[in-house]
């Protein structure tokens, strides 16, 4: 009777419950959107909030996972007998962090049905769940409660391996059983080395049937994650991060967010003299609800950069509690106001992916907005807010932009050259978009779909993306992340087929090479060995100054068995990338999402922040930020441009670097004022490398004016760092290198790390 029952459950009560899904509270009726009217600006918005989520129907939010938890509990005491309940409970309390008590109640599953104590088709399911949960623990006691800065980060080193054994113990002897009966389990095969690492016993002690081995090539070049010691960890939920300079002191701040009903926002101040200092309270960002991405941008050109906060991706309803988006304005005075509603950019919609970028090109900032449709009962319309006078009006209609879609990434960059924004959009349920501005007599008309015609529809199922210039030939090309149902619940066991350079079921990620004619090139295979590359977060710079951008993707999915690594691909020339995630010290199990490339201690090289933490209440972790301590000879530039004609932030002005070197060769490098990819938001300054091409002979620069002139931009020396103002001549700007305080006697962060 039981194995039948559980058998009904099994469809519906997949191992962990998938962002995917649509949900329905049978009512038929949406909540209303709060009424606005009336109500103080300043405090509009969190009333707005304070609203949306009292009048949430929180247990139909997979998310929301104690209230969830403590609905099944009370059903479950009713109907103890109940396999279906008692199981979805287990999970709930899983994925709100109350791992023991998880594990009771399998094992009073067990219990109730001794037939499946033996691992067996019908059984393993279960044996899973528990492996998991004593993976779980293992985190838990050792990674949140006694965190370091080495926690969690392959390959392990002795300040990551647990203390606290018993967890990863008890997992190995699961995981064990279970592939002794399906030993092509790769999942299961991955997560036992996993369990083997945290002990210190990889790849030694593992069993030479189920060894799953790494390519690590270890140098004196490392990227060193220094977060905590630092005080800039974060540690929380899934999120965004903005690394830039809000206070226009010449050093990289530091911004992150976690998202949910909970969420919260950290603003880290780069002191200049080797600290960061927790400005949350006096800059009135710890009033601000956080959200689940960041974007910088300055929407009304007084030199200050301001703040975007996108909330409410993966809500399909409005019953699940969407909350609108925010834009804060930067006074200045290292204090932030939301003026969501003042502006005109009050709107309550699900969508985790924006884009500043002026797309008439008169001297001001838009906003496009990808929104995200997962519903048959509510669409969300894709949206472009023009920016008039510094105020903000839904145009997308009038250019054909009211697209509905599962959007989950957007980038705005000119794709044709020809002095006019481009837009692409990544759905996650179908074919991506790709508009074209169509423009006459220097004023646009429209944009037009092409897709299709420019070969950029693919992946089906897509999630992040950016526009760069791989090969630096002066076209911008496009890579799109791949998320299909694989990478949502079989993540652990796709990347340890490719480790075992097995087939892989995932759909692949793209890249597509720009033919420079309006068309692309899809370039994946020649330019990438790995196929499972499923990222949520992800972005893009130059870690090693050669001049070709890399980019670092931030992995993982809700399932807690997505234990996968972080990954940094590193470009060769141009022509291909190679995985040096391991290699440099880089590959972080934890769930990864926003990331940012920035040099944070000034001096050449740039660092990458990665926020951590997963969607689920008892997924919190500590963030990451890499400090790179390259010893090359390559050569840098790093150029602060300030618009006049154009948007101050220059957001869009491309760079043209003529260099050589001390043969007399010579090299030409692109670059472009931006954010970079769509979770995430790198620094605004754009920090070039130059490779062993030390003599600069031309800079020249395209302002985002409508011109699409290049003009000329003399005197300026490599190694050096520059702000230049349009129609003025560079000013050089004598900026010191840091040298961070990294003193590991005292936790910085400030932060008690554990579940809740």
């Amino acid at each position: 009777m039981y194995i039948n029952s559980f058998r009904l459950c099994i469809c519906l009560f997949l191992f962990f419950a998938c962002t995917s899904q649509e949900h329905d509270n049978g009512s038929g009726k949406d909540s209303a959107e709060p009424k606005i009217e009336n109500i103080v600006i300043e405090s509009a918005i969190n009333d707005s909030i304070d609203n949306i989520l009292a009048n949430a129907s929180f247990m139909y939010s997979i998310y929301e996972n104690e209230t969830r938890s403590k609905m099944l509990g009370n059903k479950l005491n009713q109907k103890p007998d109940d396999i279906n309940t008692r199981f979805s409970y287990a999970r709930e309390l899983l994925n709100n962090g109350d791992t023991q008590e998880a594990i009771s109640q399998i094992e009073a599953i067990l219990n109730l049905i001794p037939s499946l104590k033996n691992v067996n088709d019908q059984s393993k399911m279960f044996h899973e769940f528990l492996g998991v949960c004593y993976l779980r623990i293992g985190e838990q006691k050792n990674c949140q409660e006694n965190h370091n800065d080495s926690s969690c980060i392959i390959p392990i080193d002795v300040k990551g391996i647990h203390n606290y054994k018993y967890g990863s113990q008890k997992a190995i002897e699961i995981y064990s059983r279970l592939l002794k009966i399906f030993p092509n389990d790769n999942q299961s095969r991955w997560l036992l080395n996993i369990a083997y690492m945290t002990l210190g016993k990889y790849p030694e002690d593992v069993p030479k049937a189920y060894l799953i081995p790494l390519s690590i090539n270890k140098s004196d070049w490392a990227m060193n994650n220094v977060s905590t010691r630092l005080g800039i960890d974060g540690f929380g939920l899934s999120g965004g991060v903005i690394a830039d300079d809000f206070d226009n002191d010449g050093f990289i701040d530091i911004v992150t967010s976690t998202w949910g009903t909970e969420g919260q926002m950290f603003y880290y101040k780069n002191d200049g003299k080797g600290n960061f200092t927790n400005v949350t309270k006096s800059s009135g960002l710890s009033s601000v609800k956080g959200g689940l991405n960041l974007i910088q941008t300055d929407y009304n050109n007084d030199g200050y950069l301001d703040i975007y906060i996108l909330r409410s991706g993966w809500m399909p309803e409005r019953n699940w509690g969407i909350m609108p988006n925010s834009l804060l304005k930067n006074n200045g005075d290292e204090t932030f106001t939301d003026v969501t509603i003042e502006v005109g950019l009050y709107s309550v919609t699900p969508s985790q992916s924006a884009s500043w970028f002026d797309f008439d090109n008169d001297g001001d900032l838009d906003l496009f907005v990808a929104n995200e449709t997962n519903s048959q009962r509510e669409k969300f319309p894709c949206e472009l807010f023009e920016n008039d006078n510094y105020t903000f009006k839904n145009v997308a209609a009038n250019y054909g932009l009211n697209k509905v879609g599962y959007f989950k990434g957007v980038t705005t960059s000119d794709l044709n050259n020809d002095g006019w924004f481009d837009i692409y959009l990544s759905n996650l349920k179908g074919d991506n978009m790709y508009f074209e501005s169509e423009v006459s007599n220097g004023k646009l008309l429209t944009f037009n779909e092409k897709a299709k015609y420019a070969g950029v529809t693919y992946p089906i199922s897509s999630f992040p993306c950016w526009t760069f210039d791989a090969n630096n030939d002066g076209h911008e090309d496009i890579y799109v992340a791949s998320f299909d149902g694989t990478a949502f619940k079989d993540q652990s066991g796709q990347l340890a087929s490719d480790l075992l350079n097995k087939p892989v079921t995932a759909e692949s990620n793209y890249f597509y090479l720009n033919n420079g004619d309006g068309t692309f090139k899809t370039a994946t295979n020649s330019y990438f060995k790995e196929k499972s590359l499923a990222s949520m977060g992800c972005n893009f710079g130059d870690i090693n100054n050669d001049g070709f951008l890399d980019f670092y993707l931030g992995t993982g999915a809700p399932d807690y068995r997505a234990i996968v690594p972080n990954r940094m691909y590193v470009s060769q020339n141009g022509k291909s990338y190679t995985d040096k995630t391991f290699d440099l010290g880089m590959g972080h199990i934890q769930k990864g999402h926003g990331i940012s490339f920035a040099d944070f201690d000034n001096d050449g090289d740039q660092d990458v922040y990665a926020v951590m933490g997963g969607a689920f209440k008892g997924d919190k972790f500590a963030n990451a930020l890499y400090l790179n301590n390259l010893s090359n000879d390559h050569n840098w530039l790093k150029l602060k441009l300030e618009g006049t004609s154009s948007n101050r932030a220059a957001i869009g002005a491309k760079i043209r670097i003529k260099a050589s070197n001390d043969n007399g060769q010579s090299q030409i490098f692109f670059s472009r004022v931006n954010s970079g990819a769509s979770f995430g938001a790198n620094t605004l300054w754009a920090e070039i490398g130059l490779g062993k091409y030390s003599q600069i002979e031309k800079v020249e620069i395209n302002w985002p004016n409508g011109k699409n002139e290049w003009l000329n931009t003399s005197g300026l020396n490599s190694n050096n760092k520059y702000l230049i103002v349009e129609g003025a001549e560079p000013k050089k700007l004598e900026i010191n290198a840091l040298s961070f305080d990294l003193n590991t006697s005292t936790n910085k962060s400030g932060h008690e790390h554990h579940n809740h």
